[in-house]
């Protein structure tokens, strides 16, 4: 299955920002948890997918987070992975939902 590297964001105010290059077009996962999760960064995250067309419309996910990686299943069996930048504790089952997007990068060639 296809795999492409990103990022993943968690600020305190819920939402998860996640991005990755395929193909030299940034999807972008943007969604929010249904409970409470620390603020999290990873700049070694990767997706894997079936087809890029698994990477659009509305998903809800489950996974964990902590204490230093991440792994989220959506619901269509995309995988989001990663190595947090730094540990968080204690780890977390989390759950929510998010939308996929997608733009053409322009610094790539």
């Amino acid at each position: 299955m296809p795999t492409a590297e990103g990022n993943i964001r968690h600020t305190s105010g819920g939402r998860l920002n996640a991005t990755f290059n395929v193909g030299g077009i940034n999807y972008h996962f943007s969604g929010a948890f249904t409970s409470s999760v620390q603020p999290f960064n990873t700049n070694n995250a990767s997706v894997t997918y079936t087809d890029v067309r698994a990477l659009t419309n509305t998903r809800t996910f489950f996974g964990r987070i902590g204490p230093d990686n991440i792994q989220l299943t959506l619901q269509n069996s995309v995988s989001i992975q990663g190595t947090l930048d730094f540990p968080i504790f204690p780890g977390a089952s989390v759950s929510g939902s998010g939308v996929w997007g997608q733009n053409f990068d322009e610094d790539s060639d």
